[in-house]
């Protein structure tokens, strides 16, 4: 019998069908194949008595549709949950290994397996033909069912939940996320320490999120860019952006407190101006040239271009290290350049990994630049087709490593994160 096709499963997830985690993982293999490598990836026993990963998994997707039913939930918001439910630790089959412990005892570790499965759904789960809107609720929630104890380091509502809550409300619908957090805990053989950890971390965020005030949903920052805003009046989108994205990372760093000091913090660009910067993000073939063409008042910096400039083909470096060396020393300081006379400067590059990009807006920061990462959110198949078509086209197998590697952007890298669809359409995180 073929799989079922994914809008099938996503209807009948959204209408509430008691859909199973192996009817749910046949329809999602074709499109994202690391899936087949869960029922053979293992997890430490400690934790996790009920076996391999996929066995959680489908402990997990039961008890996320009983969760669902007691809620009531149906529609974008059930499905959500339930396709969380089934990706949730995707990430696994990349980064589980084993490890010593203090004792020295073997342990089976997966480090950063929520973020990863995240960054692995990203793109992929494009080709599928999800409603973005639902897809990025679903990314929410596997990159963040780990961060609710993170969120609630401190010791109450005057120290740093007062930060952690709102900021984690900034990056995942906590109704859902915290439905996620129980269900995960409650898909196990042996309810752990760690697991009892999970429902009561979910309890505790659930209490201090109604008490702040983010506990429904929506924008938990609305507030506080209103504020900003009217502080500064007759400022430009660019400075309005410049406040309130400043603002914000002072504020969850614990820099600032109060609206009125992220308007503050801007009068020196309001008075002398500040450049902008834009750093471009996605494979080859996802489109990033294009959106570089939809600034032209901005000075490009293309790695292409350069490459090809100093005699290393525009895909591949022809001299080696050399001239991947040159080519972004040329780079780095035409972006201290154009940075320091304040221009608007695009960089045009694939961008993959989030040290690299750390990299470029650092120097951004420095330069008290409005920083923007802008993502030309493409699905694979059509990068590949678009890749092919080209005269020089990278080989399939480095877009499918670029693919592998991407680590999706996070809303905390710059200012503004947006993401740019194939049609032109954009969503904010």
């Amino acid at each position: 019998m073929s799989p079922p096709a994914v809008p099938d499963v996503l209807a009948l997830l959204a209408e509430g069908r008691p859909l199973t985690f192996e009817t749910i993982s046949a329809a999602f293999t074709p499109f994202v194949p690391l899936l087949a490598r869960l029922p053979d990836t293992p997890q430490d026993p400690q934790w996790h008595a009920e076996g391999s990963v996929a066995a959680h998994s489908a402990l997990v997707v039961a008890h996320a549709h009983a969760l669902a039913d007691e809620a009531g939930l149906g529609g974008e918001d059930r499905a959500a949950l339930l396709l969380a439910a089934a990706l949730h630790d995707l990430g696994k089959a990349r980064t589980t290994r084993e490890e010593p412990d203090e004792t020295g005892a073997l342990r089976i570790r997966s480090p950063q397996h929520a973020r990863r499965g995240r960054d692995e759904l990203a793109f992929r789960l494009l080709d599928t033909g999800i409603a973005p809107v639902l897809l990025l609720k679903v990314l929410a929630l596997v990159a963040e069912h780990h961060s609710l104890h993170r969120a609630l380091d401190g010791d109450g509502l005057n120290s740093g939940w007062s930060r952690g809550v709102p900021a984690l409300a900034r990056r995942a619908p906590l109704p859902l996320l915290t439905r996620l957090a129980r269900a995960d805990a409650r898909g196990r053989v042996v309810l752990s320490g760690d697991a009892a950890r999970g429902e009561d971390s979910a309890d505790l965020l659930e209490l201090a999120a109604q008490d702040l005030g983010v506990w429904a949903g929506g924008d938990p920052f609305a507030a506080f860019r209103a504020e900003v805003a009217a502080l500064l009046p007759g400022a430009s989108p660019d400075l309005q952006a410049l406040a309130a994205g400043r603002g914000l990372q002072d504020w969850e760093a614990g820099r600032i407190h109060t609206p009125h000091e992220a308007a503050a913090r801007v009068q020196d660009a309001a008075r002398h101006g500040f450049p902008r910067l834009t750093v471009l993000c996605g494979p080859s073939g996802s489109g990033k040239s294009t959106l570089a063409a939809a600034f032209p008042d901005a000075e490009v910096i293309s790695l292409d271009d350069l490459r090809a400039q100093l005699g290393g083909g525009r895909h591949g470096a022809k001299h080696g290290a050399w001239v991947s060396g040159q080519v972004m020393q040329a780079a780095r300081e035409a972006l201290r350049a154009g940075l320091r006379r304040g221009a608007h400067v695009v960089w045009d590059a694939t961008s993959l990994r989030r040290s690299g990009r750390a990299q470029v807006l650092g120097l951004g920061r420095d330069y008290g630049a409005l920083t923007r990462i802008v993502v030309a959110w493409t699905p694979p198949a059509l990068a590949a087709a678009r890749n092919r078509a080209r005269p020089q086209p990278v080989p399939a197998a480095v877009l499918a490593d670029q693919f592998r590697a991407l680590d999706f952007p996070e809303v905390s890298e710059a200012h503004e994160v947006i993401l740019r669809g194939p049609e032109e359409e954009t969503w904010t995180l």
